[in-house]
């Protein structure tokens, strides 16, 4: 486990639980520009956060990060203890949403030998993060030396990875948005139920420096796409007055509530 303590956000009849599977400690630095200067020095540690959504009739994973397979230490140990001390039952779980092609959103969802960490699940990805039987050289870009698409690409074979017009329908209160910039396919989920409504925004934001200016991208991204991208979704945001969640920022950030919404 993580620092950071697990979550439970209600929205409507539903049960968000933010899970910390992982964690990155960089140099953000090396992220940016050289003039970022609302970047701070030194090495920085970031959650990698999933998020479950439960309620009637709903068990929906997204993203999953395996804390030892992310460190490269070879062996799956804590995604699925990480759930049931959350109370969720890994088994039940009937759709896992891949937010994007990037190895920490996803290297949680198969071990070494190519078991499935969910087998009785759908795996959803956008195709624009795929071609050819795994994730394109685009999609990876991040990870540079890191990349690691295995854990996909054993779901592809198993045919358990849906892509495009093959994704089963998700439950009417979860919805998926293209958000393309951080990767080609890389999407945004939209979480409603009883008027009250959640976006897990993946890494359309990093740290709370991109969200104070949306015009500072990593380095990795399309600059133009994910502007145009975190413009609409933030509109979004604003006309709904919804709460949105970030993977590596520990935040709840609402704009009903200004002393914890963005500028």
């Amino acid at each position: 486990m993580t620092r950071w303590p697990v979550q439970k956000i209600r929205v409507g009849a539903l049960t968000a639980t933010v899970l910390p599977l992982g964690e990155i400690s960089d140099s953000l630095r090396d992220w940016f520009a050289p003039e970022a200067q609302a970047v701070p020095d030194g090495v920085s540690h970031l959650p990698v956060n999933a998020l479950h959504v439960g309620g009637p009739g709903v068990s929906v994973l997204i993203d999953a990060c395996d804390p030892a397979l992310y460190r490269g230490e070879g062996q799956a140990t804590e995604i699925g203890p990480c759930l049931k001390m959350a109370g969720i039952d890994p088994a039940g779980i009937t759709h896992v949403i891949v937010t994007h092609g990037h190895h920490d959103h996803f290297c949680g969802l198969a071990d070494p030998r190519g078991e499935p960490t969910f087998p009785f699940a759908r795996h959803i990805l956008s195709p624009l993060d795929w071609g050819d039987g795994t994730l394109t050289a685009e999609a990876q870009r991040a990870d540079g030396k890191a990349a690691d698409p295995a854990a996909l690409e054993h779901l592809f074979r198993l045919g358990l990875l849906d892509l495009g017009d093959s994704a089963p329908p998700l439950p009417p209160e979860i919805s998926l948005i293209d958000t393309p910039g951080e990767t080609p396919g890389h999407r945004v989920v939209r979480i409603a139920s009883g008027g009250e409504v959640l976006f897990f925004l993946a890494d359309l934001f990093h740290v709370r420096a991109e969200i104070d200016d949306p015009n500072l991208c990593p380095i990795w991204a399309d600059d133009t796409a994910l502007k145009a991208s975190r413009t609409r979704i933030m509109a979004a945001i604003r006309n709904e007055t919804a709460r949105f969640l970030c993977s590596h920022i520990p935040d709840l950030f609402s704009t009903a509530h200004r002393s914890n919404a963005p500028s």
